[in-house]
């Protein structure tokens, strides 16, 4: 079963992708988003730098753009639209780029990606919101279809994402079950090259949780997707997630409290750490807390490379404590490493 983690491209998680084990890297398929900000240039130029540094060799990423399209051609060393401009310079440097695209998109939008699929050749990746499929199956497919003609893709050279967005608790995932069992039995109506069923549950802050000690999150978009999946008729679909971080982008500049977002089976342990020593050195001790936890995995530090890097601050191997992007990287790292290693060996995440 594939995982496809849907992260935001920004360099925590390029370079928690770019240490991945070759048994981790082999079941992960990541979309990555291009996060806007005011300056896009600077935000594409970052992204690609990230790409061209950090990711390993061999694998191919799907890349986001949203709704850049709008903003026009981006200039520079490289010519057009924001997914254009990335994907000559992924060409540049013989990096493969998947366009990511979906069904309401601008027809020059979607010129863009029949464009990029041409040039890079391994097919796309379509994002559908899970809640817009209509009750006319029948409507739907032909509106797709129309789209992927557009595109000129077939459905054999397309994963299909279905998008279930945010869920919060227990009501959220009960009322977000019958659309997206809805919107799967219509994704069965074509040969996908895969079909993704995705979701996030992550909060938007950590700042409200306890400090000194775990604060307990529910993982609730896996436990959505374990639902649809046992409604589901045919094949189970693959698992897709927003990783350790919300589904929306971060629009703060505030300086976050340092804090470790573990994912531990069908939970996450947050630990969020009380304020007592100078800069970021809080986070020795909440590492110290981890490791002595019943959280602290069987295999340690063998885990991944991001429980490498905890265990190296638990135990006064690092002289700084890291920063907000190499705790999102150690997460994110510990959070791909459980969860290819669930589905592979449970069959659900």
């Amino acid at each position: 079963m594939l995982y496809v983690p849907i992260l935001k491209g920004k360099r925590g998680e390029f370079t928690a992708l770019g240490k991945m084990e070759p048994e981790v890297r082999a079941g992960v398929h990541p979309i990555m988003e291009v996060v806007h900000d005011e300056r896009l240039r600077d935000v594409l130029e970052t992204f690609y730098d990230n790409a061209r540094r950090r990711l390993p060799k061999g694998l191919d990423i799907a890349v986001d753009c949203g709704d850049l399209w709008h903003h026009g051609p981006v200039g520079g060393v490289w010519n057009g639209r924001p997914l254009s401009w990335l994907s000559e310079a992924f060409g540049a440097w013989l990096l493969t780029l998947v366009p990511v695209f979906r069904p309401h998109d601008a027809s020059g939008a979607l010129a863009e990606v029949r464009d990029v699929q041409r040039a890079h050749g391994r097919g796309a990746v379509l994002r559908v919101d899970a809640f817009d499929i209509p009750a006319n199956l029948g409507m739907a497919s032909r509106h797709v279809g129309a789209v992927l003609r557009t595109v000129r893709l077939a459905p054999e050279q397309v994963d299909l994402v279905l998008d279930a967005g945010h869920v919060a608790d227990d009501a959220a995932v009960a009322g977000a079950v019958p659309p997206v069992a809805h919107a799967l039995r219509w994704a069965r109506q074509a040969p996908w090259r895969s079909a993704v069923v995705a979701a996030g549950a992550f909060p938007k802050s950590v700042r409200w949780m306890a400090r000194g000690g775990p604060t307990r999150v529910h993982r609730w978009d896996a436990a959505l997707w374990r639902e649809v999946a046992r409604e589901s008729e045919g094949g189970q679909p693959h698992f897709g997630d927003y990783g350790v971080a919300h589904v929306a982008p971060s629009r703060g500049r505030r300086r976050p409290v340092p804090h470790i977002r573990y994912t531990v089976g069908e939970d996450w342990q947050v630990y969020v750490a009380e304020k007592r020593l100078p800069g970021n050195d809080d986070f020795f001790t909440i590492s110290r807390d981890l490791l002595e936890s019943e959280h602290w995995p069987a295999r340690g530090a063998a885990t991944s490379w991001g429980d490498a890097q905890l265990a190296r601050c638990a135990r006064g191997e690092r002289a700084k404590a890291g920063n907000a992007t190499e705790w999102r990287a150690w997460a994110t790292s510990h959070h791909l490493a459980v969860t290819t290693e669930a589905l592979r060996t449970m069959g659900q995440p």
